[in-house]
């Protein structure tokens, strides 16, 4: 189902064309004969199907190299405190995000981020303004636009939670010189919530295809974004809708794998779409070591691989894990092999079916870190294709986790400590704790204070290398738990990055 899901959304994307060239086209008013070859925003957009066309352009941009498929994921682990830089070869604008307390306007990885999450709201905007014209179906019409309104609350959840202020499009643009200026911040937060719960009342438990949202994933992110803007009560209301409905996987790792093939051989299809995933950015392993490197994400012969694996493996070795998430682990967690690898681990197990190879520090291109006074080398083991494959080069098709079970358990048991439950907040604890691969023993709690020092604990542990300890970052240091309850894990850091250059060049209403 990955593969037919992959498959039409590359394969439909002629619509793309259309979000570009209709500003020519729907301006010029004597054009009034349609061309079935070259449909517009006019002429198109007038079934369920085409809408669908329409919205598998969101998870297109979704998906492209300008966010989860390569730059979405730096943007978070260098700005978190889980990430060191894996030597000389961390190119310059990562290595700035990594470095210092705000990068420069011109950074051109956050602004890949900003450009796709905009591309990303545009494309939504133009499938909801569409949706009253479509009469054929009109149920699945509103699943579309309850996907289209979770897609545009994830791009304008990652805009304000790292921008702030930013301009609020809720219409598609029509014409080159359509610029909004920044609105306020909460401003953004009141359409993302309206978009998440609208979205929630449209979109079903189980999708028609997989990798497509869910109401679940409707209210865990709607948790997750109401926590974000200081509600905690509304948080836990969002949040217990989705309890219960999804189930721990007892095999930690099976939250981290996917396809792995090499040429025509399939290595492994992995264990996505499981009892704990959320919601998942869906990617597909061709067996050609390709990646698409026009960002875009679209075409019919597109690449739909993700660099995670690349960028933190041990040829390219970017980025590796830094000494404080090394160090956060309790000496006998299992999740701490399950996290990393390091020098002397085996690789190439092929799933533990065969004997395998061991790491060496020569053969890890990557600079070392310390655990507990040992130096080695370490890096990711989540997202890895190592157990399957060491070639040089191997953008993968391991799918984006990028809301998980876990994590809602862990948001609950925050909303709890904050609102003065602190026992509530150590049972979600446990019941992360509790997993049959990790069984570590359960805390109790007692005190606000010791209960957010638990789920600091925890979500580090758990959650390492998942792109969420930035925005935790931001939340706890906005209430002052740096350096109440622990030191602030990147002091200096500016909250907000700037916007980019070139938007503040283009755009006049942006000072």
């Amino acid at each position: 189902m990955k593969h037919n899901f992959l498959t039409r959304n590359i394969s439909v994307l002629a619509v793309a064309i259309i979000l570009t060239t209709a500003i020519i086209v729907a301006c010029n008013k004597k054009l009034d004969v349609t061309d079935q070859n070259n449909p517009t925003t006019e002429s198109y957009f007038k079934t369920a199907d085409e809408l669908e066309n329409g919205l598998n352009a969101v998870y297109s941009s979704l998906r492209s190299g300008n966010l989860v498929g390569r730059e979405w994921f730096f943007t978070h682990d260098m700005r978190g405190s889980e990430t060191s830089s894996g030597g000389a070869q961390l190119e310059a604008p990562r290595a700035e995000l990594l470095k210092q307390p705000s990068p420069s306007p011109s950074n051109a990885v956050m602004t890949s981020v900003w450009n796709g999450a905009y591309q990303m709201i545009n494309r939504a905007n133009l499938v909801i303004s569409k949706a009253p014209d479509v009469t054929d179906d009109v149920a699945r019409r509103d699943v579309i636009v309850g996907e289209a309104e979770f897609l545009r609350a994830w791009a304008y959840f990652e805009l304000v939670s790292q921008w702030g202020d930013v301009p609020l499009y809720t219409d598609p643009i029509t014409s080159p010189s359509d610029y909004k200026a920044k609105s306020p911040a909460a401003d953004i937060y009141t359409l993302i919530i309206s978009d998440l719960n609208d979205a929630a009342s449209k979109l079903p438990d189980v999708a028609a295809q997989q990798g497509r949202a869910t109401r679940g994933a409707a209210n865990a992110l709607l948790g997750r974004v109401e926590m974000q803007n200081g509600d905690y009560d509304a948080a836990k209301t969002a949040l217990l809708k989705v309890y219960g409905k999804y189930k721990l996987v007892d095999n930690f790792s099976d939250n981290f794998d996917g396809d792995v093939q090499l040429g025509s051989n399939q290595l492994t299809v992995g264990h996505e779409f499981n009892s704990e995933s959320v919601f998942e950015v869906a990617f597909f392993d061709k067996g050609d070591d390709n990646f698409n490197w026009g960002y875009t994400g679209e075409g019919a012969t597109a690449d739909a691989s993700i660099m995670r694996s690349q960028e933190y493996g041990i040829v390219w070795g970017n980025v590796v894990p830094s000494d404080k998430i090394l160090n956060e682990f309790e000496p006998n967690d299992p999740r701490y092999n399950y996290t990393f690898y390091e020098s002397g681990d085996k690789i190439l197990t092929m799933g533990g079916t065969a004997a395998g190879v061991a790491l060496t520090e020569n053969g890890m291109n990557v600079a070392p870190s310390t655990r507990d006074g040992v130096t080695k080398k370490r890096v990711y083991r989540k997202y890895s294709v190592l157990d399957w494959t060491d070639d040089g080069f191997h953008p993968d098709g391991i799918n984006q986790r990028l809301i998980r079970y876990a994590d809602v358990l862990l948001m609950l048991a925050e909303c709890e400590a904050e609102t003065g439950t602190p026992a509530n907040a150590a049972k979600y604890i446990n019941e992360v704790r509790a997993r049959k691969s990790v069984n570590m023993p359960p805390v109790t709690l007692t005190s606000k204070n010791q209960a957010i020092e638990a789920v600091m604990h925890e979500r580090a542990v758990e959650l390492a290398g998942e792109e969420v300890n930035n925005i935790d970052i931001l939340r706890w240091r906005k209430k002052g738990y740096y350096p109440l309850i622990r030191p602030d894990p990147k002091p200096g850091q500016v909250e907000f990055f700037p916007i980019p250059a070139s938007e503040t060049a283009a755009n006049p209403l942006i000072k």
